[in-house]
């Protein structure tokens, strides 16, 4: 039995939990070979395509997929997923899921899984939102500003398997030779259909990218291209990057040489910036603090405010699949709330003529445009300057980014 498809199973059985992903399957997943290959493929192919491969279960069992035991019911996804996406010969996919069952503890259910998959075929009657494994009040959303054509290559394109995206802490062309040395293919990173600095895709990562050569070193650090590109609306320091967990901004800047104060709302997140920092840069100055409850009681003003903001991250599905099934509607005016709280905490920290920016790593205007708008107005900012890759013209992500400048008092 492969250990590959055991640890995918256990990841999806988090991820319905609530983990992310890629932290289930950084503890389950084997450390390398082709079992960790094999794993990453299982898990985030079911969940990039689960209303498909639902579908495909759906007329063979007697009750809804989502009334199922969560271990089963990773187990079937597991095995429709392989046998409607892979490789893998019909009759392997079945023995494998049965063998796969009795190791998670569903061995009760090895008949039905059994008999379910021999029975699984591609389904021939699917609705566009399955079709396209995405949620419909999504598609609704992403049709009415972008057409169905644009929408329809946006979601296609958050099924396939996205390139680890990189920023390069010197030497681009020393990363890129590093990497094209030991088998990897690079591409300058874009976002918007531009090149950004020092940012690079690498395709086809399989193993752990601790193990990929110049990590160790500190030469680069994951980042998408177009999260690195809102570092460029920063004209100069200090900089108070006020929600800067993981550190890949706070990286860009110090790279740049310019003073950064990192925050967090708390401090394992701070934690985890600081050593990401450490192993790129050295020691950062960095502070736990939620913005949400007003201004920071130490800290005082900063002629640049980098505002990354939490948000839906409803612009990183291919990176992160799992989130598509868990928004709803209104989660997209909950963040927007969440978002007016933390402007409105750090705004006293932006000094007079100076500029404050906002990103969030999402599409929906009452966390982009709309949220910046109404704040501008009602502090007396100037809009200098606003940037999104919605649709994503390549691999990067959907990100918005505003500049606003505070004139005067």
């Amino acid at each position: 039995m492969n250990l590959g498809r055991v640890a995918a199973v256990r990841a999806l059985i988090e991820v319905e939990k609530g983990s992310h992903v890629e932290d289930a399957l950084a503890q389950f997943a084997p450390p390398g070979g082709p079992d960790r290959g094999l794993a990453w493929f299982v898990a985030l192919g079911v969940l990039r395509r689960r209303s498909h491969v639902d579908a495909a279960l759906r007329p063979h069992l007697e009750r809804p997929v989502g009334n199922l035991d969560p271990a089963v019911r990773a187990v079937l996804r597991m095995g429709a997923f392989e046998k409607l996406f892979a490789r893998t010969p019909p009759h392997a996919v079945v023995n494998e899921a049965v063998n796969v069952a009795q190791r998670v503890g569903a061995g009760r259910a090895k008949g039905l899984v059994n008999a379910v998959l021999r029975r699984v075929v591609e389904p021939t009657d699917l609705s566009r939102a399955e079709a396209l494994d995405h949620p419909q009040w999504l598609l609704d959303r992403w049709t009415s500003r972008y057409g169905q054509p644009a929408t329809d290559a946006w979601c296609a394109r958050n099924n396939e398997q996205a390139p680890l995206a990189i920023a390069c802490k010197g030497s681009v062309e020393d990363v890129t030779a590093a990497m094209t040395a030991a088998g990897h293919l690079v591409r300058p990173g874009t976002a918007g259909g531009v090149e950004v600095a020092g940012s690079l895709w690498v395709d086809a990562v399989h193993g752990a990218v601790s193990a990929l050569p110049g990590f160790a070193e500190g030469a680069w650090w994951v980042q998408d291209p177009a999260s690195a590109a809102v570092t460029e609306f920063v004209e100069g320091g200090p900089v108070l990057d006020a929600c800067a967990a993981p550190g890949g901004k706070t990286l860009r800047l110090l790279s740049r040489g310019l003073a950064v104060t990192a925050v967090d709302r708390d401090q394992d997140r701070v934690d985890l910036l600081v050593s990401g920092v450490a192993r790129v840069h050295g020691p950062v100055e960095a502070y736990a603090h939620d913005w949400e409850a007003g201004r920071h009681p130490t800290l005082g003003s900063f002629s640049t405010v980098l505002v990354d903001a939490p948000c839906t991250g409803l612009g990183t599905l291919r990176r992160h699949p799992e989130i598509r099934w868990r928004r709803k509607p209104n989660d997209v005016v909950a963040a927007a709330r969440r978002q007016r709280a933390v402007l409105e905490g750090v705004f006293p920290h932006l000094a007079p003529d100076g500029a404050l920016i906002y990103a969030v790593c999402s599409p929906e205007p009452e966390e982009g445009s709309a949220l910046v708008k109404a704040f501008a107005e009602a502090h007396g900012l100037a809009i200098e300057a606003e940037r999104s890759t919605a649709p994503p013209a390549g691999d990067e992500d959907a990100f918005y980014a505003a500049r606003l400048r505070r004139h005067g008092g």
